[in-house]
Protein backbone atom coordinates (compact mmCIF):
# COMPACT_ATOMS: atom_id res chain seq x y z
CA UNK A 1 0.00 0.00 0.00
CA UNK A 2 1.15 3.53 -0.99
CA UNK A 3 2.39 5.80 1.50
CA UNK A 4 0.45 9.13 1.61
CA UNK A 5 2.60 12.18 0.76
CA UNK A 6 3.41 13.66 3.79
CA UNK A 7 0.06 13.46 4.81
CA UNK A 8 -0.91 16.51 2.66
CA UNK A 9 -4.50 15.71 2.31
CA UNK A 10 -7.10 16.84 4.62
CA UNK A 11 -9.89 14.92 5.49
CA UNK A 12 -12.72 16.27 7.47
CA UNK A 13 -14.57 14.40 10.35
CA UNK A 14 -18.51 15.67 10.11
CA UNK A 15 -19.83 15.30 13.86
CA UNK A 16 -23.55 16.07 14.88
CA UNK A 17 -23.58 16.67 18.30
CA UNK A 18 -26.60 16.38 20.37
CA UNK A 19 -27.65 15.69 24.24
CA UNK A 20 -24.57 13.14 23.94
CA UNK A 21 -22.28 14.27 27.01
CA UNK A 22 -21.70 10.70 28.72
CA UNK A 23 -20.17 9.71 25.41
CA UNK A 24 -18.50 12.84 23.87
CA UNK A 25 -15.27 12.45 25.16
CA UNK A 26 -14.84 9.14 23.79
CA UNK A 27 -16.19 9.87 20.44
CA UNK A 28 -13.98 13.03 19.91
CA UNK A 29 -10.55 11.33 21.53
CA UNK A 30 -11.07 8.28 18.95
CA UNK A 31 -10.75 11.24 16.13
CA UNK A 32 -7.79 13.42 17.71
CA UNK A 33 -6.36 9.96 18.14
CA UNK A 34 -6.08 9.62 14.63
CA UNK A 35 -2.84 7.98 13.52
CA UNK A 36 -3.46 10.25 10.11
CA UNK A 37 -2.88 13.43 12.01
CA UNK A 38 -4.36 16.13 8.98
CA UNK A 39 -7.80 15.62 9.56
CA UNK A 40 -10.36 18.34 10.22
CA UNK A 41 -12.97 17.96 12.66
CA UNK A 42 -16.23 19.96 12.64
CA UNK A 43 -18.34 19.60 15.81
CA UNK A 44 -22.03 20.69 14.76
CA UNK A 45 -23.78 21.01 17.89
CA UNK A 46 -27.49 20.47 17.39
CA UNK A 47 -28.81 22.59 19.67
CA UNK A 48 -28.32 20.18 22.50
CA UNK A 49 -29.45 21.18 25.91
CA UNK A 50 -26.74 19.23 28.09
CA UNK A 51 -23.17 19.87 28.51
CA UNK A 52 -21.91 19.13 25.06
CA UNK A 53 -22.14 22.96 23.82
CA UNK A 54 -19.52 23.51 26.09
CA UNK A 55 -17.47 20.65 25.85
CA UNK A 56 -17.26 21.37 21.87
CA UNK A 57 -15.63 24.64 22.53
CA UNK A 58 -13.21 23.09 25.54
CA UNK A 59 -12.44 20.75 22.35
CA UNK A 60 -11.83 23.63 20.02
CA UNK A 61 -10.00 26.06 22.40
CA UNK A 62 -7.57 22.52 22.72
CA UNK A 63 -6.62 21.42 19.41
CA UNK A 64 -6.42 23.65 16.46
CA UNK A 65 -8.04 20.42 14.42
CA UNK A 66 -11.74 21.03 15.78
CA UNK A 67 -13.99 23.17 14.59
CA UNK A 68 -17.73 24.15 16.35
CA UNK A 69 -20.95 25.66 14.84
CA UNK A 70 -23.72 26.04 17.13
CA UNK A 71 -26.91 26.05 15.20
CA UNK A 72 -30.49 25.59 16.58
CA UNK A 73 -32.28 21.56 16.73
CA UNK A 74 -33.50 20.17 13.58
CA UNK A 75 -32.08 16.99 14.29
CA UNK A 76 -28.68 14.49 12.88
CA UNK A 77 -29.28 15.24 9.28
CA UNK A 78 -29.55 18.30 9.13
CA UNK A 79 -26.53 19.02 11.21
CA UNK A 80 -24.25 16.98 8.65
CA UNK A 81 -25.64 19.60 5.80
CA UNK A 82 -24.53 22.00 8.10
CA UNK A 83 -21.42 20.49 8.38
CA UNK A 84 -20.63 19.35 5.04
CA UNK A 85 -21.24 22.88 3.97
CA UNK A 86 -18.32 24.09 6.06
CA UNK A 87 -15.87 21.15 5.47
CA UNK A 88 -12.57 22.08 3.76
CA UNK A 89 -11.42 18.65 3.01
CA UNK A 90 -10.57 16.85 0.69
CA UNK A 91 -12.52 13.55 1.97
CA UNK A 92 -15.28 13.06 4.61
CA UNK A 93 -16.38 10.91 7.07
CA UNK A 94 -19.26 11.02 8.87
CA UNK A 95 -19.19 10.14 12.90
CA UNK A 96 -21.96 10.24 15.42
CA UNK A 97 -21.01 11.78 18.58
CA UNK A 98 -22.06 8.81 20.46
CA UNK A 99 -19.84 6.44 18.76
CA UNK A 100 -15.87 6.28 17.66
CA UNK A 101 -13.22 4.68 15.50
CA UNK A 102 -10.59 2.85 15.23
CA UNK A 103 -7.24 4.73 15.53
CA UNK A 104 -6.09 3.87 12.15
CA UNK A 105 -9.51 4.25 10.24
CA UNK A 106 -8.88 7.68 8.12
CA UNK A 107 -4.86 6.39 7.42
CA UNK A 108 -6.01 3.09 5.77
CA UNK A 109 -9.38 4.18 4.23
CA UNK A 110 -7.22 7.04 2.72
CA UNK A 111 -4.59 5.00 1.16
CA UNK A 112 -7.00 2.48 -0.38
CA UNK A 113 -8.42 5.75 -2.08
CA UNK A 114 -5.95 6.53 -3.65
CA UNK A 115 -4.17 3.25 -4.15
CA UNK A 116 -7.32 2.46 -6.11
CA UNK A 117 -8.38 6.06 -7.67
CA UNK A 118 -11.62 5.30 -5.75
CA UNK A 119 -14.83 7.98 -5.31
CA UNK A 120 -15.76 6.17 -2.03
CA UNK A 121 -13.76 3.87 0.52
CA UNK A 122 -16.57 1.29 2.65
CA UNK A 123 -15.70 -0.72 5.54
CA UNK A 124 -17.58 -2.66 8.47
CA UNK A 125 -18.40 -1.58 11.97
CA UNK A 126 -19.10 -3.01 15.24
CA UNK A 127 -22.34 -3.00 17.60
CA UNK A 128 -21.39 -2.34 20.92
CA UNK A 129 -23.63 -3.72 23.27
CA UNK A 130 -22.99 -3.50 27.39
CA UNK A 131 -20.16 -6.59 27.94
CA UNK A 132 -20.36 -7.98 23.88
CA UNK A 133 -19.37 -6.94 20.50
CA UNK A 134 -20.56 -8.11 17.31
CA UNK A 135 -18.49 -7.44 14.26
CA UNK A 136 -20.65 -6.43 11.31
CA UNK A 137 -18.30 -6.80 7.88
CA UNK A 138 -20.76 -5.68 4.85
CA UNK A 139 -18.87 -8.35 2.29
CA UNK A 140 -16.66 -11.22 2.81
CA UNK A 141 -13.21 -9.87 1.55
CA UNK A 142 -11.25 -6.69 0.74
CA UNK A 143 -12.55 -5.68 -3.27
CA UNK A 144 -11.78 -2.46 -5.34
CA UNK A 145 -14.88 -2.25 -7.80
CA UNK A 146 -14.88 -0.95 -11.25
CA UNK A 147 -17.78 1.68 -12.02
CA UNK A 148 -19.95 -0.74 -13.34
CA UNK A 149 -19.27 -3.58 -10.51
CA UNK A 150 -20.40 -0.56 -8.05
CA UNK A 151 -23.53 -0.35 -9.36
CA UNK A 152 -24.39 -3.22 -9.26
CA UNK A 153 -23.44 -4.24 -5.97
CA UNK A 154 -22.97 -1.26 -3.77
CA UNK A 155 -25.74 1.20 -5.72
CA UNK A 156 -28.15 -0.90 -6.66
CA UNK A 157 -28.02 -2.81 -3.02
CA UNK A 158 -28.87 0.69 -1.72
CA UNK A 159 -32.02 0.80 -3.59
CA UNK A 160 -32.35 -2.96 -2.07
CA UNK A 161 -31.66 -6.64 -2.03
CA UNK A 162 -32.22 -9.29 -4.99
CA UNK A 163 -31.15 -12.95 -5.38
CA UNK A 164 -28.93 -15.30 -2.75
CA UNK A 165 -28.68 -11.28 -0.69
CA UNK A 166 -32.62 -12.34 0.31
CA UNK A 167 -30.81 -14.55 2.72
CA UNK A 168 -30.54 -11.93 5.78
CA UNK A 169 -33.32 -9.70 4.66
CA UNK A 170 -32.63 -7.70 8.19
CA UNK A 171 -29.48 -6.59 6.91
CA UNK A 172 -31.08 -4.49 3.78
CA UNK A 173 -29.53 -1.19 5.19
CA UNK A 174 -26.36 -2.45 5.80
CA UNK A 175 -24.53 -0.23 3.11
CA UNK A 176 -26.50 2.34 3.12
CA UNK A 177 -25.35 3.81 6.46
CA UNK A 178 -24.00 7.62 6.95
CA UNK A 179 -20.68 6.18 8.87
CA UNK A 180 -19.42 3.63 6.72
CA UNK A 181 -18.12 5.39 4.02
CA UNK A 182 -15.17 7.52 3.83
CA UNK A 183 -15.69 9.70 -0.03
CA UNK A 184 -14.80 12.46 -1.56
CA UNK A 185 -16.60 15.77 -0.78
CA UNK A 186 -17.43 16.15 -4.16
CA UNK A 187 -19.54 12.95 -4.01
CA UNK A 188 -20.56 13.50 -0.58
CA UNK A 189 -21.70 17.21 -2.07
CA UNK A 190 -23.86 15.14 -4.45
CA UNK A 191 -26.06 13.30 -1.84
CA UNK A 192 -29.47 14.54 -0.86
CA UNK A 193 -30.30 15.32 2.53
CA UNK A 194 -33.73 15.18 3.94
CA UNK A 195 -33.89 15.41 7.79
CA UNK A 196 -35.05 12.08 9.32
CA UNK A 197 -38.22 13.97 10.99
CA UNK A 198 -40.19 14.37 7.32
CA UNK A 199 -38.54 10.85 6.27
CA UNK A 200 -37.95 8.47 9.23
CA UNK A 201 -34.81 6.74 10.10
CA UNK A 202 -33.58 6.18 6.62
CA UNK A 203 -32.13 9.32 5.87
CA UNK A 204 -28.77 7.88 5.13
CA UNK A 205 -30.54 5.56 2.62
CA UNK A 206 -31.52 8.45 0.15
CA UNK A 207 -28.34 10.64 1.00
CA UNK A 208 -26.36 7.53 -0.40
CA UNK A 209 -28.63 7.26 -3.29
CA UNK A 210 -27.68 10.74 -4.92
CA UNK A 211 -23.97 10.12 -3.67
CA UNK A 212 -22.80 7.08 -4.82
CA UNK A 213 -24.73 7.39 -8.19
CA UNK A 214 -21.51 7.01 -10.74
CA UNK A 215 -19.34 5.97 -8.32
CA UNK A 216 -16.07 3.86 -8.22
CA UNK A 217 -16.71 2.13 -4.87
CA UNK A 218 -13.51 -0.01 -3.04
CA UNK A 219 -14.09 -1.73 0.13
CA UNK A 220 -11.59 -2.60 3.08
CA UNK A 221 -12.48 -6.02 5.10
CA UNK A 222 -11.65 -4.37 8.55
CA UNK A 223 -14.53 -2.89 11.04
CA UNK A 224 -13.39 0.49 11.72
CA UNK A 225 -16.61 1.91 13.01
CA UNK A 226 -17.41 1.15 16.57
CA UNK A 227 -21.77 1.61 16.90
CA UNK A 228 -22.90 1.87 20.48
CA UNK A 229 -26.12 0.30 21.17
CA UNK A 230 -26.20 1.09 24.91
CA UNK A 231 -27.51 4.65 24.62
CA UNK A 232 -31.03 4.73 25.65
CA UNK A 233 -31.83 8.67 24.09
CA UNK A 234 -30.28 7.44 20.61
CA UNK A 235 -33.46 7.95 18.36
CA UNK A 236 -32.88 4.66 16.80
CA UNK A 237 -34.18 3.06 20.28
CA UNK A 238 -37.46 4.89 20.66
CA UNK A 239 -40.89 3.81 19.48
CA UNK A 240 -41.83 6.16 16.46
CA UNK A 241 -46.10 5.88 16.29
CA UNK A 242 -45.66 8.02 12.35
CA UNK A 243 -42.81 6.04 11.42
CA UNK A 244 -44.84 3.99 8.62
CA UNK A 245 -45.90 7.41 7.53
CA UNK A 246 -42.39 8.88 7.26
CA UNK A 247 -41.52 5.87 5.22
CA UNK A 248 -44.12 6.29 2.91
CA UNK A 249 -42.18 9.67 1.76
CA UNK A 250 -38.93 8.48 1.93
CA UNK A 251 -40.31 5.68 -0.55
CA UNK A 252 -41.78 8.39 -2.97
CA UNK A 253 -38.70 9.91 -2.96
CA UNK A 254 -36.32 7.06 -3.83
CA UNK A 255 -39.19 6.48 -6.68
CA UNK A 256 -38.86 9.56 -7.84
CA UNK A 257 -35.23 9.31 -7.67
CA UNK A 258 -35.30 5.87 -9.75
CA UNK A 259 -37.50 7.18 -12.30
CA UNK A 260 -35.74 10.17 -13.11
CA UNK A 261 -32.19 7.61 -13.09
CA UNK A 262 -33.46 6.02 -16.04
CA UNK A 263 -33.14 2.63 -14.25
CA UNK A 264 -37.03 2.45 -13.29
CA UNK A 265 -37.41 -1.35 -15.10
CA UNK A 266 -33.96 -2.10 -13.23
CA UNK A 267 -34.49 -0.79 -10.18
CA UNK A 268 -38.17 -1.88 -9.57
CA UNK A 269 -37.61 -5.28 -8.49
CA UNK A 270 -35.00 -4.35 -5.49
CA UNK A 271 -36.90 -1.69 -4.69
CA UNK A 272 -40.25 -3.30 -4.24
CA UNK A 273 -37.78 -5.61 -2.12
CA UNK A 274 -37.09 -3.19 0.00
CA UNK A 275 -40.51 -2.60 0.75
CA UNK A 276 -41.02 -5.59 1.88
CA UNK A 277 -37.88 -6.26 4.10
CA UNK A 278 -38.26 -2.94 4.95
CA UNK A 279 -41.81 -4.40 7.14
CA UNK A 280 -39.44 -5.89 9.64
CA UNK A 281 -37.81 -2.57 11.08
CA UNK A 282 -41.82 -1.11 10.67
CA UNK A 283 -43.04 -4.21 12.46
CA UNK A 284 -40.88 -3.80 15.57
CA UNK A 285 -41.44 -0.75 16.14
CA UNK A 286 -45.13 -0.80 16.13
CA UNK A 287 -44.86 -3.99 18.48
CA UNK A 288 -42.36 -2.13 20.53
CA UNK A 289 -45.61 0.55 21.15
CA UNK A 290 -47.52 0.00 24.47
CA UNK A 291 -50.65 -0.43 22.97
CA UNK A 292 -52.23 -3.89 22.94
CA UNK A 293 -51.74 -6.39 20.44
CA UNK A 294 -55.00 -6.03 18.92
CA UNK A 295 -54.56 -2.19 18.10
CA UNK A 296 -50.83 -3.58 17.28
CA UNK A 297 -52.19 -5.79 14.68
CA UNK A 298 -54.95 -3.61 13.24
CA UNK A 299 -52.04 -0.88 12.70
CA UNK A 300 -49.64 -3.06 10.81
CA UNK A 301 -52.47 -4.50 8.50
CA UNK A 302 -53.67 -0.93 7.69
CA UNK A 303 -49.56 -0.26 6.39
CA UNK A 304 -50.22 -4.10 4.58
CA UNK A 305 -53.15 -2.88 3.20
CA UNK A 306 -51.18 0.19 1.11
CA UNK A 307 -51.41 -0.66 -2.72
CA UNK A 308 -47.33 -0.25 -2.45
CA UNK A 309 -47.02 -3.25 0.46
CA UNK A 310 -49.27 -5.47 -1.66
CA UNK A 311 -47.13 -5.42 -4.93
CA UNK A 312 -44.00 -5.58 -2.71
CA UNK A 313 -45.19 -9.40 -1.00
CA UNK A 314 -47.03 -10.43 -3.68
CA UNK A 315 -43.80 -10.24 -5.73
CA UNK A 316 -41.19 -10.92 -3.38
CA UNK A 317 -39.29 -14.51 -3.65
CA UNK A 318 -38.39 -16.09 -0.39
CA UNK A 319 -36.27 -19.18 -1.84
CA UNK A 320 -33.30 -18.08 -0.16
CA UNK A 321 -35.06 -17.19 2.67
CA UNK A 322 -34.64 -19.37 5.91
CA UNK A 323 -37.99 -20.80 7.85
CA UNK A 324 -38.40 -17.86 9.90
CA UNK A 325 -38.44 -15.20 7.06
CA UNK A 326 -40.59 -17.47 5.14
CA UNK A 327 -43.13 -17.24 8.28
CA UNK A 328 -42.63 -13.44 8.29
CA UNK A 329 -43.10 -12.64 4.96
CA UNK A 330 -45.96 -14.97 4.30
CA UNK A 331 -48.02 -13.85 7.46
CA UNK A 332 -47.33 -10.37 5.72
CA UNK A 333 -48.44 -11.40 2.05
CA UNK A 334 -51.44 -12.80 3.64
CA UNK A 335 -52.24 -10.34 5.56
CA UNK A 336 -52.79 -12.16 8.68
CA UNK A 337 -51.68 -9.35 11.40
CA UNK A 338 -52.51 -10.88 14.87
CA UNK A 339 -49.90 -13.70 14.47
CA UNK A 340 -47.77 -11.15 13.05
CA UNK A 341 -47.99 -9.36 15.73
CA UNK A 342 -46.94 -12.45 18.04
CA UNK A 343 -44.33 -13.33 15.71
CA UNK A 344 -43.07 -9.70 15.75
CA UNK A 345 -43.20 -9.36 19.86
CA UNK A 346 -41.45 -12.71 20.19
CA UNK A 347 -38.68 -11.41 17.80
CA UNK A 348 -38.70 -7.88 20.03
CA UNK A 349 -38.43 -9.88 23.12
CA UNK A 350 -35.45 -12.00 22.10
CA UNK A 351 -33.70 -9.18 20.41
CA UNK A 352 -31.50 -8.26 23.43
CA UNK A 353 -31.43 -11.09 25.11
CA UNK A 354 -29.56 -12.68 21.96
CA UNK A 355 -27.32 -9.65 22.16
CA UNK A 356 -26.17 -9.76 25.77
Amino acid sequence: MQEIDAQSIKVSIIVPVYNAEKYLRQCVGSLLSQTYRNVEIILVDDGSPDECPQLCNDYASKDKRVRVTHKKNEGAALARKTGLEVTTGEYVLFVDCDDWIEPNTVSDCLNIALRDNADCVMFGYIREYPGKSILHPLFLQDHSYTKEESEQFVHRRIVGLVGEELREPQRIDNLSLFWIHMMKKSVAKKGRIISERIVGTSEDTIFNLYALDGCKVSYINKCFYHYRKSNVQSITTQHKPDLAEKWDVMYDVMQEYIDGSGRKDEYRTPFLNRVACGMIGLGLNEVGSLEGMRKKSRHLKEILNKPLYREAFLQFDTTYCDAKWKLFFLLCKKRWTFLLAVLLQIMNYLRPRLAN
